[in-house]
Protein backbone atom coordinates (compact mmCIF):
# COMPACT_ATOMS: atom_id res chain seq x y z
CA UNK A 1 0.00 0.00 0.00
CA UNK A 2 1.51 3.32 -1.11
CA UNK A 3 1.17 6.25 1.14
CA UNK A 4 1.35 9.58 -0.69
CA UNK A 5 2.60 12.54 1.22
CA UNK A 6 0.86 15.79 0.62
CA UNK A 7 2.84 18.99 1.20
CA UNK A 8 1.45 21.19 3.82
CA UNK A 9 0.42 24.74 2.91
CA UNK A 10 3.56 26.12 4.58
CA UNK A 11 5.77 23.70 2.64
CA UNK A 12 4.10 24.68 -0.62
CA UNK A 13 4.69 28.33 0.19
CA UNK A 14 8.37 27.67 0.84
CA UNK A 15 8.69 25.78 -2.43
CA UNK A 16 7.06 28.62 -4.33
CA UNK A 17 9.42 31.13 -2.72
CA UNK A 18 12.45 28.99 -3.62
CA UNK A 19 11.21 28.72 -7.21
CA UNK A 20 10.82 32.49 -7.38
CA UNK A 21 14.37 32.94 -6.09
CA UNK A 22 15.69 30.53 -8.72
CA UNK A 23 13.71 32.36 -11.41
CA UNK A 24 15.05 35.71 -10.25
CA UNK A 25 18.61 34.38 -10.27
CA UNK A 26 18.07 32.97 -13.74
CA UNK A 27 16.71 36.30 -14.97
CA UNK A 28 19.70 38.16 -13.50
CA UNK A 29 22.11 35.74 -15.14
CA UNK A 30 20.23 36.01 -18.41
CA UNK A 31 20.31 39.81 -18.15
CA UNK A 32 24.04 39.75 -17.43
CA UNK A 33 24.57 37.46 -20.41
CA UNK A 34 22.53 39.69 -22.67
CA UNK A 35 24.39 42.73 -21.37
CA UNK A 36 27.71 40.98 -22.00
CA UNK A 37 26.63 40.52 -25.60
CA UNK A 38 26.71 44.33 -25.90
CA UNK A 39 23.17 44.45 -27.26
CA UNK A 40 22.73 47.86 -25.68
CA UNK A 41 26.08 49.41 -26.49
CA UNK A 42 26.81 52.77 -24.86
CA UNK A 43 30.04 53.22 -26.80
CA UNK A 44 29.10 54.02 -30.40
CA UNK A 45 31.86 55.13 -32.76
CA UNK A 46 33.33 58.58 -31.98
CA UNK A 47 34.25 61.06 -34.72
CA UNK A 48 36.40 64.16 -35.15
CA UNK A 49 36.72 66.18 -38.36
CA UNK A 50 39.90 67.93 -39.52
CA UNK A 51 40.87 70.07 -42.49
CA UNK A 52 44.46 69.87 -43.69
CA UNK A 53 45.93 73.34 -44.24
CA UNK A 54 48.90 71.49 -45.68
CA UNK A 55 49.74 67.75 -45.83
CA UNK A 56 51.16 67.77 -42.29
CA UNK A 57 48.96 70.34 -40.51
CA UNK A 58 45.38 69.29 -39.70
CA UNK A 59 43.08 71.69 -37.85
CA UNK A 60 39.67 70.87 -36.36
CA UNK A 61 36.67 72.37 -38.15
CA UNK A 62 33.03 72.88 -37.26
CA UNK A 63 30.19 70.82 -38.69
CA UNK A 64 29.29 73.89 -40.76
CA UNK A 65 32.31 75.17 -42.61
CA UNK A 66 33.86 76.33 -45.88
CA UNK A 67 35.78 73.85 -48.03
CA UNK A 68 38.41 74.61 -50.60
CA UNK A 69 38.42 71.21 -52.27
CA UNK A 70 42.11 71.62 -53.08
CA UNK A 71 42.58 70.78 -49.40
CA UNK A 72 41.81 67.46 -47.74
CA UNK A 73 39.12 66.94 -45.11
CA UNK A 74 39.39 63.80 -43.00
CA UNK A 75 37.02 62.19 -40.51
CA UNK A 76 38.87 60.36 -37.74
CA UNK A 77 36.87 57.52 -36.16
CA UNK A 78 37.45 55.51 -32.98
CA UNK A 79 35.48 52.46 -31.85
CA UNK A 80 36.02 50.16 -28.87
CA UNK A 81 34.57 47.16 -30.69
CA UNK A 82 36.12 47.93 -34.09
CA UNK A 83 34.69 49.58 -37.19
CA UNK A 84 32.53 47.42 -39.48
CA UNK A 85 31.55 49.81 -42.28
CA UNK A 86 30.89 53.39 -43.29
CA UNK A 87 28.60 55.04 -45.82
CA UNK A 88 28.98 58.57 -47.16
CA UNK A 89 26.24 60.41 -49.00
CA UNK A 90 26.29 64.02 -50.16
CA UNK A 91 23.68 66.19 -51.82
CA UNK A 92 23.48 69.80 -52.89
CA UNK A 93 20.70 72.04 -51.63
CA UNK A 94 19.00 71.43 -54.97
CA UNK A 95 18.88 67.68 -54.31
CA UNK A 96 21.68 66.62 -56.66
CA UNK A 97 23.55 63.57 -55.31
CA UNK A 98 27.28 64.19 -55.68
CA UNK A 99 28.72 61.45 -53.42
CA UNK A 100 27.41 57.97 -52.63
CA UNK A 101 29.95 55.44 -51.38
CA UNK A 102 30.16 52.55 -48.91
CA UNK A 103 32.99 50.41 -47.57
CA UNK A 104 32.98 47.27 -45.37
CA UNK A 105 36.01 46.70 -43.13
CA UNK A 106 36.56 43.05 -42.25
CA UNK A 107 39.79 43.69 -40.36
CA UNK A 108 37.82 45.48 -37.59
CA UNK A 109 40.11 48.51 -37.09
CA UNK A 110 39.57 50.39 -33.86
CA UNK A 111 40.83 53.65 -35.44
CA UNK A 112 40.21 54.86 -38.95
CA UNK A 113 40.95 57.94 -41.04
CA UNK A 114 38.30 58.51 -43.70
CA UNK A 115 39.29 61.00 -46.38
CA UNK A 116 36.10 62.84 -47.34
CA UNK A 117 35.31 62.17 -51.02
CA UNK A 118 35.08 65.28 -53.16
CA UNK A 119 31.88 65.84 -55.18
CA UNK A 120 31.71 63.69 -58.32
CA UNK A 121 30.87 66.72 -60.46
CA UNK A 122 32.40 70.22 -60.55
CA UNK A 123 30.45 72.65 -58.41
CA UNK A 124 30.59 76.45 -58.52
CA UNK A 125 31.89 78.38 -55.53
CA UNK A 126 29.36 79.11 -52.77
CA UNK A 127 27.51 75.82 -53.45
CA UNK A 128 26.49 74.21 -50.16
CA UNK A 129 26.79 70.41 -49.93
CA UNK A 130 25.23 68.37 -47.11
CA UNK A 131 27.28 65.30 -46.19
CA UNK A 132 25.79 62.39 -44.23
CA UNK A 133 28.34 59.94 -42.85
CA UNK A 134 27.15 56.68 -41.22
CA UNK A 135 29.70 54.63 -39.28
CA UNK A 136 28.78 51.19 -37.89
CA UNK A 137 30.83 49.18 -35.40
CA UNK A 138 31.18 45.44 -34.73
CA UNK A 139 29.36 45.52 -31.41
CA UNK A 140 26.35 43.30 -30.66
CA UNK A 141 24.07 46.30 -30.27
CA UNK A 142 20.75 46.40 -32.14
CA UNK A 143 20.48 42.61 -32.13
CA UNK A 144 23.99 42.02 -33.39
CA UNK A 145 23.76 44.53 -36.25
CA UNK A 146 26.11 46.98 -34.51
CA UNK A 147 25.89 50.54 -33.26
CA UNK A 148 25.78 53.31 -35.88
CA UNK A 149 26.95 56.90 -35.52
CA UNK A 150 25.67 59.54 -37.92
CA UNK A 151 27.82 62.60 -38.67
CA UNK A 152 26.41 65.55 -40.60
CA UNK A 153 28.62 68.13 -42.31
CA UNK A 154 27.38 71.22 -44.14
CA UNK A 155 30.20 72.39 -46.39
CA UNK A 156 30.16 75.44 -48.65
CA UNK A 157 32.47 75.00 -51.61
CA UNK A 158 34.86 77.92 -51.97
CA UNK A 159 38.26 77.87 -53.62
CA UNK A 160 38.76 81.63 -53.70
CA UNK A 161 40.65 83.73 -51.20
CA UNK A 162 38.71 86.50 -49.46
CA UNK A 163 38.94 89.92 -51.10
CA UNK A 164 39.88 93.01 -49.04
CA UNK A 165 39.00 96.42 -50.47
CA UNK A 166 40.06 99.62 -48.70
CA UNK A 167 37.33 102.26 -48.84
CA UNK A 168 39.11 105.10 -47.05
CA UNK A 169 41.97 105.62 -44.61
CA UNK A 170 43.93 108.32 -42.79
CA UNK A 171 46.75 109.65 -44.90
CA UNK A 172 49.42 109.23 -42.22
CA UNK A 173 50.12 108.04 -38.72
CA UNK A 174 52.60 109.58 -36.29
CA UNK A 175 54.88 107.73 -33.90
CA UNK A 176 52.76 107.26 -30.77
CA UNK A 177 49.62 108.36 -32.61
CA UNK A 178 46.39 107.06 -34.16
CA UNK A 179 44.85 106.46 -37.58
CA UNK A 180 41.67 105.06 -39.14
CA UNK A 181 40.93 102.63 -41.97
CA UNK A 182 37.54 101.61 -43.39
CA UNK A 183 37.40 98.53 -45.61
CA UNK A 184 35.19 95.85 -47.15
CA UNK A 185 35.55 92.06 -46.93
CA UNK A 186 34.11 89.85 -49.68
CA UNK A 187 34.14 86.28 -48.34
CA UNK A 188 31.81 83.31 -47.97
CA UNK A 189 32.29 83.67 -44.24
CA UNK A 190 34.85 85.09 -41.81
CA UNK A 191 36.71 82.78 -39.46
CA UNK A 192 39.26 85.38 -38.34
CA UNK A 193 39.62 89.10 -38.99
CA UNK A 194 42.17 91.49 -37.51
CA UNK A 195 44.30 94.51 -38.23
CA UNK A 196 47.85 94.74 -36.95
CA UNK A 197 50.49 97.43 -36.47
CA UNK A 198 53.20 94.79 -36.74
CA UNK A 199 53.29 93.89 -33.05
CA UNK A 200 49.73 94.39 -31.74
CA UNK A 201 46.32 93.47 -33.09
CA UNK A 202 43.22 95.69 -33.17
CA UNK A 203 39.54 94.88 -33.53
CA UNK A 204 37.78 95.84 -36.80
CA UNK A 205 34.26 96.99 -35.91
CA UNK A 206 31.22 96.40 -38.17
CA UNK A 207 30.39 99.64 -39.97
CA UNK A 208 27.04 100.64 -41.50
CA UNK A 209 26.43 97.56 -43.68
CA UNK A 210 27.24 93.86 -43.60
CA UNK A 211 30.78 93.18 -44.78
CA UNK A 212 32.12 96.67 -44.04
CA UNK A 213 34.47 97.41 -41.16
CA UNK A 214 36.19 100.37 -39.53
CA UNK A 215 39.29 100.08 -37.37
CA UNK A 216 41.24 102.60 -35.36
CA UNK A 217 44.87 101.61 -35.12
CA UNK A 218 47.70 102.88 -32.93
CA UNK A 219 51.45 103.21 -33.31
CA UNK A 220 52.65 102.36 -29.82
CA UNK A 221 55.50 104.44 -28.41
CA UNK A 222 56.89 101.13 -27.15
CA UNK A 223 57.93 100.25 -30.73
CA UNK A 224 59.86 102.29 -33.29
CA UNK A 225 58.51 100.06 -36.05
CA UNK A 226 55.04 100.27 -37.59
CA UNK A 227 53.49 98.31 -40.44
CA UNK A 228 49.72 98.20 -40.76
CA UNK A 229 48.06 95.19 -42.37
CA UNK A 230 44.59 93.64 -42.53
CA UNK A 231 44.28 89.86 -42.24
CA UNK A 232 41.21 87.75 -43.00
CA UNK A 233 40.65 83.99 -43.02
CA UNK A 234 37.45 82.11 -43.80
CA UNK A 235 36.48 78.91 -42.01
CA UNK A 236 38.02 76.91 -44.85
CA UNK A 237 41.40 78.55 -44.18
CA UNK A 238 41.48 80.60 -47.37
CA UNK A 239 43.42 83.69 -46.33
CA UNK A 240 44.27 87.19 -47.50
CA UNK A 241 46.61 89.82 -46.09
CA UNK A 242 46.80 93.44 -47.24
CA UNK A 243 49.16 96.24 -46.27
CA UNK A 244 47.50 99.59 -45.52
CA UNK A 245 49.77 102.31 -46.93
CA UNK A 246 49.80 104.86 -44.14
CA UNK A 247 52.58 107.43 -44.42
CA UNK A 248 54.69 107.01 -41.28
CA UNK A 249 55.66 110.18 -39.44
CA UNK A 250 58.66 109.56 -37.20
CA UNK A 251 59.00 113.22 -36.20
CA UNK A 252 57.38 113.16 -32.74
CA UNK A 253 59.91 113.05 -29.92
CA UNK A 254 59.13 112.25 -26.32
CA UNK A 255 60.97 113.65 -23.36
CA UNK A 256 63.06 111.82 -20.82
CA UNK A 257 63.27 113.05 -17.27
CA UNK A 258 65.32 112.08 -14.25
CA UNK A 259 63.82 112.47 -10.81
CA UNK A 260 66.07 112.23 -7.76
CA UNK A 261 64.27 110.71 -4.79
CA UNK A 262 64.91 112.48 -1.50
CA UNK A 263 65.64 110.63 1.72
CA UNK A 264 62.80 112.37 3.58
CA UNK A 265 60.33 111.37 0.84
CA UNK A 266 61.41 107.74 1.02
CA UNK A 267 61.38 107.77 4.82
CA UNK A 268 58.11 109.60 5.42
CA UNK A 269 55.77 109.34 2.41
CA UNK A 270 55.69 105.75 1.23
CA UNK A 271 53.71 104.24 4.10
CA UNK A 272 51.10 106.98 3.88
CA UNK A 273 50.92 106.59 0.09
CA UNK A 274 50.29 102.85 0.28
CA UNK A 275 47.68 103.45 2.96
CA UNK A 276 45.94 106.14 0.88
CA UNK A 277 45.42 103.75 -2.01
CA UNK A 278 44.13 101.00 0.26
CA UNK A 279 47.02 98.61 -0.21
CA UNK A 280 49.88 97.24 1.90
CA UNK A 281 53.48 96.27 1.22
CA UNK A 282 54.40 92.58 1.05
CA UNK A 283 55.38 91.04 4.39
CA UNK A 284 59.01 91.62 5.22
CA UNK A 285 59.50 94.50 2.79
CA UNK A 286 61.48 97.05 4.80
CA UNK A 287 63.78 98.73 2.29
CA UNK A 288 62.39 102.13 1.32
CA UNK A 289 63.47 101.95 -2.30
CA UNK A 290 61.91 98.49 -2.67
CA UNK A 291 58.70 100.01 -1.35
CA UNK A 292 58.92 102.83 -3.89
CA UNK A 293 59.60 100.36 -6.70
CA UNK A 294 56.67 98.20 -5.56
CA UNK A 295 54.29 101.17 -5.90
CA UNK A 296 55.80 102.56 -9.11
CA UNK A 297 56.03 99.26 -10.96
CA UNK A 298 54.03 96.42 -9.37
CA UNK A 299 50.91 98.36 -8.37
CA UNK A 300 51.04 100.38 -11.60
CA UNK A 301 51.11 97.12 -13.60
CA UNK A 302 48.18 95.79 -11.57
CA UNK A 303 46.20 98.93 -12.44
CA UNK A 304 47.05 98.51 -16.12
CA UNK A 305 45.84 94.89 -16.03
CA UNK A 306 42.47 95.95 -14.56
CA UNK A 307 42.14 98.70 -17.17
CA UNK A 308 43.06 96.30 -19.99
CA UNK A 309 40.48 93.74 -18.87
CA UNK A 310 37.70 96.32 -18.72
CA UNK A 311 38.66 97.68 -22.14
CA UNK A 312 38.59 94.23 -23.75
CA UNK A 313 35.15 93.54 -22.27
CA UNK A 314 33.80 96.85 -23.57
CA UNK A 315 35.30 96.44 -27.05
CA UNK A 316 34.18 92.81 -27.40
CA UNK A 317 30.60 93.81 -26.58
CA UNK A 318 30.73 96.58 -29.19
CA UNK A 319 32.40 94.44 -31.91
CA UNK A 320 29.22 92.52 -32.73
CA UNK A 321 27.13 95.65 -33.39
CA UNK A 322 26.85 97.52 -36.69
CA UNK A 323 27.86 101.11 -35.99
CA UNK A 324 27.23 104.41 -37.72
CA UNK A 325 29.91 107.04 -38.25
CA UNK A 326 30.68 109.03 -35.08
CA UNK A 327 30.79 112.81 -34.97
CA UNK A 328 33.61 113.17 -32.50
CA UNK A 329 34.79 116.59 -31.38
CA UNK A 330 38.05 117.40 -29.66
CA UNK A 331 38.28 116.32 -26.03
CA UNK A 332 38.31 119.19 -23.49
CA UNK A 333 37.66 117.63 -20.07
CA UNK A 334 38.72 120.80 -18.20
CA UNK A 335 38.44 124.46 -19.05
CA UNK A 336 41.39 126.80 -18.66
CA UNK A 337 43.81 124.11 -17.54
CA UNK A 338 47.61 124.10 -17.50
CA UNK A 339 49.57 121.06 -18.70
CA UNK A 340 51.86 119.84 -15.93
CA UNK A 341 52.75 116.40 -17.32
CA UNK A 342 53.09 115.29 -20.94
CA UNK A 343 52.38 112.06 -22.80
CA UNK A 344 55.33 109.74 -23.42
CA UNK A 345 57.61 111.19 -20.75
CA UNK A 346 60.03 108.38 -19.82
CA UNK A 347 60.79 108.88 -16.15
CA UNK A 348 63.78 107.46 -14.33
CA UNK A 349 63.72 107.66 -10.54
CA UNK A 350 67.08 107.58 -8.78
CA UNK A 351 67.45 106.76 -5.10
CA UNK A 352 70.27 108.20 -2.93
CA UNK A 353 72.15 104.90 -3.24
CA UNK A 354 71.81 105.07 -7.07
CA UNK A 355 69.09 102.43 -7.42
CA UNK A 356 66.68 103.22 -10.25
CA UNK A 357 63.07 102.60 -11.24
CA UNK A 358 61.37 103.50 -14.52
CA UNK A 359 57.91 104.35 -15.78
CA UNK A 360 56.39 106.03 -18.83
CA UNK A 361 53.70 108.68 -18.46
CA UNK A 362 50.89 107.54 -20.77
CA UNK A 363 48.59 110.55 -20.55
CA UNK A 364 48.74 114.24 -19.83
CA UNK A 365 48.31 115.93 -16.46
CA UNK A 366 45.88 118.85 -16.44
CA UNK A 367 45.85 121.27 -13.51
CA UNK A 368 43.06 123.78 -12.94
CA UNK A 369 41.22 124.90 -9.81
CA UNK A 370 40.84 122.50 -6.91
CA UNK A 371 38.04 119.95 -7.37
CA UNK A 372 37.28 121.23 -10.86
CA UNK A 373 34.39 119.62 -12.77
CA UNK A 374 35.43 117.05 -15.39
CA UNK A 375 33.17 117.32 -18.44
CA UNK A 376 32.58 114.67 -21.08
CA UNK A 377 33.32 115.86 -24.63
CA UNK A 378 31.82 112.96 -26.64
CA UNK A 379 29.07 110.41 -26.03
CA UNK A 380 30.05 107.05 -24.59
CA UNK A 381 29.51 104.37 -21.99
CA UNK A 382 31.27 103.98 -18.64
CA UNK A 383 33.54 100.93 -18.89
CA UNK A 384 35.17 101.34 -15.45
CA UNK A 385 34.35 103.44 -12.40
CA UNK A 386 36.38 102.51 -9.34
CA UNK A 387 39.30 103.15 -7.03
CA UNK A 388 42.56 101.82 -8.44
CA UNK A 389 46.07 101.95 -6.98
CA UNK A 390 48.49 104.39 -8.58
CA UNK A 391 45.70 105.91 -10.70
CA UNK A 392 43.40 106.46 -7.72
CA UNK A 393 39.70 107.03 -8.41
CA UNK A 394 39.36 106.38 -12.13
CA UNK A 395 36.74 106.45 -14.88
CA UNK A 396 37.04 104.86 -18.33
CA UNK A 397 34.64 105.94 -21.08
CA UNK A 398 34.22 103.78 -24.21
CA UNK A 399 33.30 105.88 -27.27
CA UNK A 400 32.99 103.08 -29.92
CA UNK A 401 35.45 101.76 -32.52
CA UNK A 402 37.99 100.99 -29.78
CA UNK A 403 38.38 104.63 -28.65
CA UNK A 404 38.51 104.98 -24.87
CA UNK A 405 39.28 107.96 -22.62
CA UNK A 406 40.71 107.68 -19.11
CA UNK A 407 40.25 110.08 -16.18
CA UNK A 408 42.33 109.48 -13.03
CA UNK A 409 43.19 110.90 -9.57
CA UNK A 410 39.60 112.04 -9.08
CA UNK A 411 38.42 113.41 -5.78
CA UNK A 412 34.88 112.27 -6.50
CA UNK A 413 33.33 109.90 -9.08
CA UNK A 414 29.83 110.82 -10.21
CA UNK A 415 29.11 108.07 -12.76
CA UNK A 416 28.44 104.34 -12.44
CA UNK A 417 29.87 101.49 -14.49
CA UNK A 418 27.84 100.63 -17.63
CA UNK A 419 26.06 103.99 -17.52
CA UNK A 420 25.45 105.61 -20.91
CA UNK A 421 26.81 109.16 -20.83
CA UNK A 422 26.37 112.11 -23.15
CA UNK A 423 28.43 115.08 -24.21
CA UNK A 424 28.37 117.71 -21.47
CA UNK A 425 27.81 115.24 -18.60
CA UNK A 426 29.96 115.72 -15.48
CA UNK A 427 32.06 112.63 -14.73
CA UNK A 428 33.48 113.76 -11.39
CA UNK A 429 35.83 116.21 -9.73
CA UNK A 430 39.59 116.56 -9.99
CA UNK A 431 41.65 115.55 -6.96
CA UNK A 432 44.78 113.78 -5.84
CA UNK A 433 43.64 110.23 -5.14
CA UNK A 434 46.12 107.47 -5.81
CA UNK A 435 49.75 108.41 -6.37
CA UNK A 436 49.28 112.10 -7.03
CA UNK A 437 51.00 115.14 -5.56
CA UNK A 438 48.56 117.99 -5.87
CA UNK A 439 45.06 118.35 -7.32
CA UNK A 440 44.99 117.54 -11.05
CA UNK A 441 43.46 115.31 -13.73
CA UNK A 442 45.44 112.57 -15.45
CA UNK A 443 43.75 112.33 -18.86
CA UNK A 444 44.56 109.49 -21.25
CA UNK A 445 43.36 108.29 -24.65
CA UNK A 446 43.58 104.63 -25.67
CA UNK A 447 43.01 103.06 -29.09
CA UNK A 448 42.36 99.34 -28.97
CA UNK A 449 43.84 99.36 -25.47
CA UNK A 450 47.05 101.10 -26.58
CA UNK A 451 47.78 104.53 -25.02
CA UNK A 452 48.19 107.14 -27.77
CA UNK A 453 49.23 110.77 -28.19
CA UNK A 454 46.64 112.78 -26.31
CA UNK A 455 47.54 115.99 -28.18
CA UNK A 456 45.96 114.60 -31.36
CA UNK A 457 42.61 114.08 -29.66
CA UNK A 458 42.71 117.56 -28.12
CA UNK A 459 43.03 119.05 -31.63
CA UNK A 460 39.74 119.56 -33.51
CA UNK A 461 41.54 120.03 -36.85
CA UNK A 462 43.48 116.78 -36.46
CA UNK A 463 40.30 114.85 -35.59
CA UNK A 464 38.49 116.26 -38.62
CA UNK A 465 41.29 115.59 -41.11
CA UNK A 466 42.32 112.16 -39.84
CA UNK A 467 39.18 110.63 -38.35
CA UNK A 468 35.75 112.18 -38.99
CA UNK A 469 36.45 113.10 -42.64
CA UNK A 470 37.61 109.51 -43.24
CA UNK A 471 34.39 108.17 -41.72
CA UNK A 472 32.36 110.62 -43.81
CA UNK A 473 34.12 109.74 -47.06
CA UNK A 474 33.69 106.01 -46.43
CA UNK A 475 30.03 106.41 -45.50
CA UNK A 476 29.27 108.24 -48.74
CA UNK A 477 31.04 105.56 -50.79
CA UNK A 478 29.18 102.75 -49.03
CA UNK A 479 25.83 104.49 -49.48
CA UNK A 480 26.45 104.99 -53.21
CA UNK A 481 27.31 101.30 -53.62
CA UNK A 482 29.22 102.28 -56.75
CA UNK A 483 32.45 103.38 -55.19
CA UNK A 484 35.72 102.93 -57.03
CA UNK A 485 37.98 102.27 -54.02
CA UNK A 486 41.63 101.40 -53.87
CA UNK A 487 42.28 97.69 -54.13
CA UNK A 488 45.68 97.15 -52.53
CA UNK A 489 45.84 93.38 -52.17
CA UNK A 490 49.25 91.81 -51.80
Amino acid sequence: MRIERVASPSQRANMNSFAKILTAIALVLLGFYVYSLDLFSENPPQTKVYLYINPTKPVPIDDTSVWNTNRQIAVFVQSVSGIKSYTIKARTKGGLTVVNTKEVLNDKPKKLKIVLPKPDVPLPDKTTVDYEIYITDWSNANLFSGSTTKKNLQLTINSKQPVITVISHSNKISYGGSALVVFHIDSVDIGELSISNGTQEFIPFPFMKEGYYAALIAWSIASKNFSASIFVRDSGYNTRKMVVPFIRDNAPRYSKSTIVLKEDFLNNKLDSLISDIGRSFPAGMEDNFEKFQYINETIRNQDDEIISTKLQEAMSARAILLSQKPNWENFTPLKGYSTVGRFGDARTYIAPDKQTSQSVHLGIDMASVKNDKIMLSNDGKIALSQQLGVYGKTILVEHSFGLVTLYSHLQEIQRDENEVVRKGDILGLTGQSGWAFGDHLHFGVLVGGVPVRVSEWLDSKWIKNNITDIFESAALSIQRQGENPMNLEQ
